[in-house]
């Protein structure tokens, strides 16, 4: 890891652009745990039956994870000409993937759901954090969450719910007006160092790590983290969705349980919002495979609720 030697000065700007493109970014995530895939699936429904078009949402989120895991040894490859550049295509991938829901939900591209699997896996394999930059500035004590910042995190779902069921805003319109959070966020970037780092292992080589013995530990332990991941923002909202038939109700209720983990976590850091290895950093080849253990987390629990679902079905 090449850690940058940053003057006192470049430090608090660093640190300060960071952690406003963090916000922006994590807000736009906080919107998206809880909607994404209900807005997915009610927009399914629209042309299959209930138990079909759950289904399709179990495998799309499947495709998502599985696509994040192929491409995780290329685009860590990638930071060696610049983390910079992953973090820029990260963020422009996101903004793009909600815009192409929002032309979805609008009847614009009449088909075309499996493209947002492949954008949103691709996007979380390319976005990584510098952590020199995150760990100059903690260390500096020019970078901590504030308290505010993390509540506002916390209840943007119930604030959506209320934008969508009390003011009538559309689905689409709200996809829309978050896509340009992203964007706002490539901003700060330009104040944010270009941390270049050295990812050794080759594609079939990070794959042989991942499965081998004295890894598993690591492995058995991002897997767990992946399933409670998928159960808090891939099931949880649907069981809202049918418990409550309200936007407002869903984003109440969301809001709620992102406050109660808040409040009952050994470390109050930070809302969860996404269970990203190392805190969405890269600390060494070793990220990768937490990363893919999550991701394959996410995907067990995807296909086990598709099989039970055809079980049931059938």
């Amino acid at each position: 890891m090449n850690f940058i030697a940053l003057t006192s000065r470049s430090v608090a700007d660093a640190a300060e652009a960071l952690a406003i493109h963090r916000f922006l970014i994590r807000l736009t995530q906080a919107m998206l745990a809880a909607f994404l895939w209900v807005f997915l699936f009610q927009y399914l429904a629209l042309a299959f039956p209930l138990a079909q078009a759950l289904l399709q949402i179990f495998l799309l989120y499947a495709l998502t994870q599985t696509v994040a895991i192929l491409a995780m040894p290329i685009t860590m490859r990638l930071m060696r000409s610049g983390m910079r550049r992953s973090i820029v295509y990260g963020t422009m991938l996101l903004a793009v993937a909600l815009a192409y829901v929002g032309l979805l939900l609008s009847g614009v591209f009449p088909h075309g759901v499996v493209a947002i699997g492949v954008l949103l896996g691709v996007q979380r394999a390319l976005y990584r954090i510098p952590y020199t930059v995150e760990k100059t500035a903690i260390i500096s004590g020019m970078r901590q969450p504030q308290l505010l910042g993390e509540l506002i995190l916390a209840c943007t779902p119930v604030l959506v719910g209320i934008l969508l069921t009390i003011l009538g805003m559309s689905p689409f319109v709200m996809l829309f007006a978050f896509a340009l959070l992203p964007v706002l966020a490539l901003t700060p970037l330009m104040h944010v160092p270009n941390v270049y780092e050295r990812f050794a292992w080759r594609y079939r080589e990070t794959f042989g790590h991942l499965v081998r013995t004295e890894n598993r530990r690591l492995l058995v332990s991002s897997v767990r983290q992946g399933a409670l991941s998928a159960f808090l923002f891939l099931l949880w909202p649907l069981i809202l969705m049918f418990a409550l038939p309200t936007y407002l109700g869903l984003g109440a209720a969301f809001s709620m349980t992102l406050l109660i983990i808040f409040l009952f976590r050994s470390s109050r850091r930070r809302v969860r919002i996404e269970y990203r290895a190392d805190g969405n950093a890269y600390l060494d080849e070793y990220t990768a495979l937490k990363e893919m253990g999550i991701a394959l987390g996410q995907l067990t629990v995807a296909l086990l609720c598709a099989i039970a679902l055809l079980i049931a079905v059938v």
